[in-house]
């Protein structure tokens, strides 16, 4: 049987085939086979078997002994110059956001005065990566906006543990696209997915509005030509009218205006039998729909919260199942498809939801990425998006100081202190005057909870 060679492609592969290599070496010489044999076994030449049996012999290790390799050509200032040019600033060129390491080698070259001399395109990308940088990727995160963010997510994660009998999690899937592939799908082959072309014809949408129950996972769903308050209305009326006209229902929604609109709070108190006088502000009405005193309770997830919403859940096991993999002559198809899945879903798959996140470490999250943002005094930072970070960390120090850090909180006081200029001259600069007077008190708020406030904490450490 021919030994099985050891060159491999990559380097770390290579590393670990040689070391794999010599300890065969080694394990055939311990077995008393002859020096010779172990060659002609593992592809190796004499001089190799020997050293490496001498080698063990002698209580040294298989690994390679450290090199020093030939000395740096860029001292250490000019490559965190280089990592600073690259990823900190946009090039200098008429449109253009983002490097390329052939523009930042140009761009070095035409510059010999940054780091003292041309660095070329496998050097940066080198420099990178030794860092761990790949400024080229880039992926979305949700920062926590509502102040009032970690009691809200307490009681729906409350509403998840302790259930109510009816517990129904709703929302609108929107602008579901009724999409045919002009060109046919090609089939899979061996080790060849299925191709589809990029090319559709679009016929239409629809929109789905959805009612989960967690308990069972059994969904009600209506497809719709849109998601407006009308349309809201006559949806939640019909799934209200399948319960028994004396139970208590209990909805989680997020903020959508049309979920605490006037029309649907008189269509809630219609419902529950309760006199409904309109209120002018959507906080006044969110609080109305919120109140036990009714048949219908309406639960409210925090602001860009959807995530809490376990519907959402549902909507991605639509997507996978039914829509991404099938295609669409009209929308009548689509509308089709959709509800008979829902039909299949609740024959054969549905299943209890059992919501398991808690929430913790995201507490320290919020203000970690709160500090990433005031230390690089970013640009993009408005005063509407401060207000609401000023008034989310007041809360956090004012009734969830136990759950972060000490050194995190720290931090966040020094460069709360170091930050005063910029983050008073985004105050000033809203055009808004009403803007800028919320800015102001939460600014004066979170002073007085988080730098006043804290210094206590910040002796004890």
């Amino acid at each position: 049987m021919r030994p099985r060679l050891f060159a491999l492609d990559s380097r770390t592969t290579f590393i670990e085939g040689r070391l794999e290599q010599r300890a065969t070496i080694v394990a055939l010489s311990v077995g008393g086979i002859d020096r010779r044999s172990i060659a002609l076994f593992t592809s190796t030449h004499l001089t190799t078997v020997r050293r490496w049996v001498c080698r063990i012999e002698e209580g040294n290790p298989l690994s390679d002994v450290k090199r020093s390799g030939r000395p740096r050509r860029i001292s250490e200032a000019s490559r965190l110059k280089t990592i600073a040019v690259y990823c900190q600033h946009t090039p200098p060129l008429p449109g253009v956001h983002r490097w390329s390491l052939r523009d930042a080698q140009r761009f070095f070259k035409e510059h010999p005065d940054l780091i003292g001399k041309p660095i070329s395109c496998a050097s940066i990308h080198r420099i990178l990566l030794e860092h761990s940088l790949r400024p080229h990727r880039r992926k979305y995160y949700l920062q926590i906006t509502d102040p009032d963010f970690f009691p809200k997510m307490e009681h729906i994660i409350g509403c998840y543990s302790n259930p109510p009998e009816n517990l129904y999690c709703f929302d609108e899937c929107t602008c579901i696209q009724a999409l045919n592939r002009i060109t046919p799908t090609l089939p899979a082959a061996a080790h060849q997915p299925a191709l589809e072309d990029f090319d559709y014809r679009r016929n239409g949408t629809t929109d789905l509005l959805a009612f989960l129950n967690p308990a069972t996972g059994r969904v009600y769903g209506q497809c719709t030509d849109n998601h407006d308050r009308h349309t809201l209305c006559r949806v939640f009326l019909s799934h209200v009218r399948m319960h028994p006209p004396d139970s208590v229902l209990h909805y989680i929604m997020d903020n959508l205006s049309a979920h605490y609109h006037d029309d649907f709070c008189r269509t809630v108190a219609e419902l529950s039998g309760v006199p409904y006088l309109p209120l002018k502000t959507g906080a006044q009405r969110r609080q109305w729909l919120q109140s036990p005193h009714k048949r219908i309770v309406v639960h409210f997830v925090p602001f860009h919260a959807s995530w809490l919403n376990m519907v959402e859940i549902w909507f991605g096991i639509l997507k996978k199942k039914c829509l991404n993999d099938d295609h669409f002559i009209s929308v009548a198809t689509l509308r089709e498809a959709i509800m008979t899945f829902i039909h299949t879903w609740n024959d054969f798959y549905a299943h209890p939801f059992t919501w398991s996140y808690t929430g913790e470490g995201l507490h320290r999250k919020a203000v970690r990425r709160f500090c990433l943002l005031l230390s690089i005094e970013t640009p993009q930072m408005d005063c509407k998006f401060l207000t609401r970070q000023l008034l989310l960390m007041s809360n956090i120090a004012e009734n969830y100081l136990g759950f972060i850090p000490v050194a995190d909180w720290l931090r966040l006081i020094d460069l709360a202190t170091e930050k005063r200029d910029y983050m008073t001259n985004i105050i000033q600069s809203d055009p808004r005057p009403k803007g800028q007077k919320k800015a102001r008190e939460a600014y004066i708020r979170f002073v007085d909870a988080v730098i006043n406030g804290s210094q206590l904490l910040a002796r004890a450490a």
